[in-house]
């Protein structure tokens, strides 16, 4: 794409104004197709920006006028201009900072084929004190803790799954986490044993935090230095606002000290963790969290994120359910896990009200997604007007889907899992059954139930990239294994659905609708100029292979 970058000066306008009838821009865009995603769009080609905000939206004539001697001005051969792109739910901090090591890419591997892979990464690394291996494909994997002894006997190893919900550890890393057989499952997660009730080093969701509390701790600049450097590839692919899910208070004081610099280069609405304990001890940790966030628009923190359950692939089958898990065909013993007891739920969120945040929930399961709607339906019947959301909705039973709307209650979908794969059928399908794989993933009855859509990607889960998750929407079908065909085409969406989904539906879930997520006047000057100009007849083919020539936060261009 050819994007021309003039410094021009009045004389070289023909002079149109000795005397301008306002302020001139610090930068002008001419010539583009502008999705300006607003409610009542109109065609424009054309905005100006000044002082970080759009000052002008509109033709190119009128836009001439913003110009002056040290203004910008690019034209772009009418390529398509967009908001910045807003991720609803991602986990950037802490995968930064899982990035770099040992992986296994989430290739679907045996335990064998593993296992050969992290002998050569243990080979280079003769200095941690823990052996970590990320981006493990646990769906299917089986892994013990004698298997795990045979690469590593003398250190810790960890395997994180690439869920983020699995992980397995060999024996050494099982003693320093003080896991026995006489060590209660958590809470809100799992320790399988085997048939003597020792523990087989496969750990579950809140079991995970038994071994992850005795791991080394990332140093505060450590943080500052993944930050900086994940950053960047946000903005390559369009990324320049983010709901930071499950934050911890390191990662609050880490985004708290980037912006103290200066160097943040994204709005970030953080999204504190909370295991759900209706407390006044925890909602006083909650509110101290808050406080920490000094007034500064690129950060807020007023939003608390809550898990509902787990994950519902085999064999971890952790998402709550309305009906059993299937075994051999038939309905079996287990139908998950509610991660809080519904009453709990209600009341804690009742509580987050009138401590004045918002909440976000992770559900995967129908029976998850119904106690949050339940609990979110009590706070609204009780007068609550916070920003209510829930994340993933792998499955919602159809009695459920229209609450969406009557509870304003927003979807935040990572679509880039709506394609067949071994996780959505080989480990889904045998234990859910055809009738409720065909519900998997509903985008398309959301939207025609009347709830607001927002696109996300759960990163370091999957790739961050929106228009490789726009594209898997529009066609449900995996690019890498096309001979799956497609997932439930019936619930597909359009290109122009999904824009607005990682637009001005993501801006309303984060709260921030009157600043970002469209192009008008006023908001802020985050723009995304893409390599090409979009139309009707854009395939998801040409959606995945999409990228931003161009990328800018504030008025300022973040990409080379």
């Amino acid at each position: 794409m050819k994007i021309v970058a003039l410094l021009l000066s009045a004389a070289a306008l023909g002079a149109c104004h000795s005397k301008p009838p306002h302020a001139l821009a610090d930068l002008v865009i001419l010539g583009g197709d502008l999705r300006t995603m607003e409610a009542a769009p109109t065609h424009a080609t054309a905005l100006a920006v000044r002082d970080g905000l759009i000052a002008y939206v509109g033709d190119d004539a009128q836009a001439t006028e913003w110009i002056g001697p040290a203004t910008k001005v690019l034209h772009v051969d009418g390529h398509t201009v967009l908001p910045g792109l807003i991720d609803s739910h991602i986990h950037l901090a802490e995968g930064a900072l899982a990035r770099g090591g040992c992986s296994l890419a989430d290739d679907e591997l045996t335990i064998e084929q593993a296992s050969e892979r992290i002998r050569a990464c243990i080979a280079n690394d003769k200095d941690s004190k823990w052996l970590t291996v990320t981006d493990v494909n646990p769906a299917g994997f089986k892994a013990n803790r004698k298997q795990l002894d045979a690469v590593e006997r003398n250190r810790p190893l960890f395997l994180w799954g690439t869920d983020g919900h699995t992980g397995w550890v060999n024996s050494r890393a099982l003693e320093l986490a003080g896991i026995t057989r006489e060590t209660p499952n958590p809470e809100s997660g799992r320790i399988e044993r085997d048939a003597k009730g020792d523990a087989t080093g496969f750990l579950v969701d809140g079991a995970l935090g038994l071994v992850t509390g005795v791991m080394e701790k990332p140093t505060p600049e450590k943080r500052l230095e993944v930050l900086r450097a994940t950053l960047p590839q946000l903005h390559a692919v369009g990324i320049t606002s983010y709901l930071e899910a499950n934050t911890d208070a390191e990662t609050v004081a880490a985004y708290v000290e980037l912006a103290r610099l200066k160097q943040l280069t994204a709005r970030v609405t953080i999204a504190l963790e909370s295991s759900g304990e209706n407390t006044p001890a925890e909602f006083a940790r909650l509110k101290a969290l808050r406080a920490s966030v000094p007034v500064n628009p690129l950060l807020r923190a007023d939003f608390i994120k809550l898990f509902a359950d787990g994950v519902m692939e085999f064999p971890t089958q952790t998402a709550a359910m309305l009906e059993p898990y299937l075994k051999a065909g038939k309905p079996g013993p287990s139908k998950g896990k509610l991660y809080i007891e519904p009453t709990a739920m209600t009341t804690f969120i009742r509580q987050a009200d009138a401590d004045g945040f918002n909440v976000h929930i992770h559900a995967i399961g129908d029976a998850a997604a119904r106690e949050a709607l339940d609990a979110f339906a009590a706070a609204r019947a009780a007068g609550s007007t916070r920003l209510y959301s829930i994340a993933h909705l792998q499955l919602i039973d159809s009695a459920d889907i229209p609450r969406f709307a009557k509870e304003d209650v927003l979807a935040s979908l990572q679509l880039l899992w709506a394609q067949p794969d071994n996780y959505s059928i080989d480990a889904v399908k045998p234990y859910i059954g055809d009738e409720r794989l065909a519900r998997t993933y509903p985008a398309r009855s959301l939207l025609a139930a009347g709830a607001v859509v927002a696109g996300g990607s759960d990163w370091d889960v999957t790739s961050f990239n929106p228009f490789e998750a726009m594209a898997t929407a529009m066609s449900r079908v995996n690019p890498k294994q096309p001979a799956r065909g497609t997932l439930n085409i019936q619930e597909a969406l359009t290109l122009d659905e999904m824009l607005a989904a990682y637009t001005i539906n993501a801006a309303r879930l984060l709260g921030r609708n009157a600043e970002i997520g469209s192009l008008a006047t006023g908001k802020a000057a985050d723009i995304v100029v893409l390599d090409r100009r979009l139309s009707d007849k854009t395939t998801a083919d040409e959606v995945r292979g999409l990228k931003p020539a161009l990328t800018f936060f504030a008025g300022a261009q973040v990409t080379p």
